[in-house]
């Protein structure tokens, strides 16, 4: 996690290296390197026409019609400058800055405030745009904006990764945990190039001694404005160990050659809408917001979970009964396969899923992951020809619908542990920690790679939502599980 400050520059450096010092006179830009001016510019003419897409389109289906009279075309004219407005005013013209959650946040924020605004603005105009027409806009603008700024996400990620889209970056600080963060930095597709370290007073204690590092150390602190013009770079990686000395001269510095800064906070995996900044007595510090599912709070996902079950069990009963006639028709047993599970508080339900095997094998399947945390074999052998499809497309969980309307799952929350299972883990804490939420049929660690990881890997992802839970999150791994099910990974 790090705090930024100012600048805008990117260059092409391939990550993963290290970069010789070349001269402030050399240009700062390789060839075939992507102007990050250029993807600003894409992202404004990209929610101008989703703008304008979802005025068209919400235009005809509530009127049938495609040419808006005079003063529909001046409130369209005016509204299409506030728009963009409102998404600069959000900070969504800096998408590197964003988290994937805090960006889908901001963005229905900023369609929302945007529809409010042309609601406002046609009062003045003294148009009077039905209230229908303006609610369609901002559900169609919402779902062009999600779906436009996904792709451009994508895109900026191969940009990163092909090296056309890094920051050349200095890390101040020659410690291990400077050691670590160039690590992370130089890992192919973050958007950095570590150039080399600066090391501190604090690292210069001994005299004529550098700490070991794996890249060159390029000089002193004292050096840092001519280090930065040597080596041409366009970003400063501080460690928390600077001191606030050093800190006020390298902001100083930093100014003056218009480069960003970024604070390395040395904290744990957070999303950064937990975290603002504060000052106190004149120190800058972090201030990390709890994460308390109680309350208000638990109440609203409880009633978004009801709402949206529901409409999911009416949709989806249709495919429940093709799906439990598909079954009885191709192999002998019942239709629904029950379990044993535990949800928040440790208490103990029974699961609902669509059998996927026969009778024997199901019992065999269900033995062998009490033996094995979260086992699950690629290309079962034991799975039914219509298992394989339910498994593919993870329709064998929809009657776990039932089970959020009972209360005794989420739709989102870390998946439910069998009873055998968790009389089994030692962790006391780790398995606290899981159940301090309800049990949820998607979670973190399913749009993040699902049977494809490891045991370690999925409570971890699992804590990771538990630690930083909010409605966004929770809105975000719902748009990502839609994904998970089209692509059909780790499906098995």
């Amino acid at each position: 996690m790090a705090v930024r400050l100012g600048g805008d520059g990117y260059n092409t450096i391939e990550a993963g290296s290290v970069v010789s010092p070349v001269s402030a006179s050399t240009t700062s830009r390789s060839k075939g390197s992507f102007n990050p001016k250029h993807l600003i510019l894409i992202l404004l003419v990209s929610d101008a026409l989703c703008f304008v897409g979802a005025i068209s389109l919400s235009h005809v289906l509530r009127f049938g019609r495609m040419e808006p009279g005079m003063p529909e075309t001046v409130l369209v004219t005016i509204a299409l400058g506030v728009w963009v407005g409102a998404f600069a005013a959000f900070g969504l013209y800096r998408p590197d800055l964003l988290s994937a959650p805090e960006e889908l946040r901001r963005t229905i924020s900023a369609s929302s405030v945007g529809a409010a605004l042309l609601s406002v603005e046609a009062f003045w105009l003294h148009s009077s745009p039905a209230r229908s027409w303006i609610g369609l806009l901002w559900i169609l603008a919402i779902v062009f904006e999600l779906g436009t700024r996904r792709v451009w996400r994508w895109y900026e990620a191969r940009l990163r990764s092909n090296g056309r889209l890094v920051f050349r970056t200095l890390v101040v600080g020659t410690d291990r945990e400077a050691v670590k963060l160039a690590r992370q930095l130089d890992e192919r597709g973050n958007g950095f190039a570590v150039l080399g370290f600066v090391a501190t007073s604090s690292s210069m204690s001994i005299p004529g001694q550098w700490p070991a590092v794996p890249s060159p150390v390029a000089g002193s602190i004292e050096r840092l404005e001519e280090l930065i013009r040597e080596h041409a770079a366009q970003c400063l990686f501080v460690t928390s160990g600077v001191s606030s000395d050093e800190m006020l001269r390298l902001f100083q510095v930093a100014r003056r050659e218009k480069i960003e800064v970024r604070i390395s906070a040395n904290l744990p995996e957070t999303l950064a809408s937990r975290v603002t900044v504060h000052d106190m007595g004149g120190a800058m510090t972090l201030c990390l917001h709890p994460v308390r599912l109680s309350g208000a709070k638990a109440g609203f996902k409880r009633g978004f979970d009801i709402l949206f079950s529901s409409l999911g069990l009416l949709i989806s009963l249709p495919l429940w009964l093709v799906i439990a006639v598909a079954i009885r028709a191709t192999s002998a047993g019942p239709v629904l396969f029950r379990q044993e599970r535990v949800t928040k508080g440790g208490r103990r339900f029974t699961i609902y899923k669509f059998r996927t095997m026969t009778r024997d094998d199901e019992e065999e399947a269900a033995a062998l992951s009490t033996a094995t945390l979260l086992f699950k074999m690629e290309n079962d052998p034991r799975l039914t020809k219509v298992g394989i499809l339910l498994r593919r497309f993870s329709l064998d969980e929809l009657p776990q619908l039932l089970n959020i309307l009972r209360g005794d799952m989420s739709l989102v929350g870390p998946r439910p542990l069998s009873a055998e299972q968790v009389n089994n883990i030692d962790d006391v804490e780790r398995l606290s920690e899981r159940q301090e939420v309800r049990a949820g049929l998607t979670g973190w660690w399913q749009v993040n790679g699902r049977s494809d990881l490891s045991p370690e890997e999925t409570f971890r992802l699992d804590g990771f939502y538990v630690e930083n839970w909010s409605m966004t999150l929770d809105l975000y791994i719902l748009i990502k599980t839609v994904g998970a099910v089209i692509t059909q990974r780790g499906a098995y």
